[in-house]
């Protein structure tokens, strides 16, 4: 009976863990402008498998650790266009990443 408890538990814990997926809600909030907001989304869809951000609720493996040191917006934009290291250059619209480069700006301040 106590061995079914704790399997019920271990599940649970499990669910609510997300296993670092990125629908897990953020660890801490910060105010986001109406763009950044839209950074966040795109963020999570385009970036969050790859990039840890605490904000995003994000846990990917793949990628740097996002969380510090800051980044700089222009930083971000130049590294999602041109690609860095492993990453590839990502093809999106100058609109969308800009929208990410805001969010991850505001969001490692």
């Amino acid at each position: 009976m106590r061995a079914a408890s704790v399997a019920a538990v271990a599940v649970v814990a499990l669910v609510l863990a997300g296993c670092g997926g990125s629908s897990a809600p953020p660890r801490h909030r910060i105010h986001l402008t109406a763009f950044e907001k839209a950074g966040r989304a795109l963020f999570i869809l385009e970036c969050g498998t790859c990039h840890t951000l605490a904000d995003a609720g994000t846990g990917g493996i793949v990628g740097p650790d996002l969380d510090s040191p800051p980044r700089h917006a222009s930083q971000v934009r130049k590294t999602i266009a041109n690609g860095f290291g492993q990453m590839p250059p990502v093809q999106l619209t100058a609109r969308k990443v800009a929208a990410i480069a805001a969010y991850v700006a505001a969001a490692t301040k």
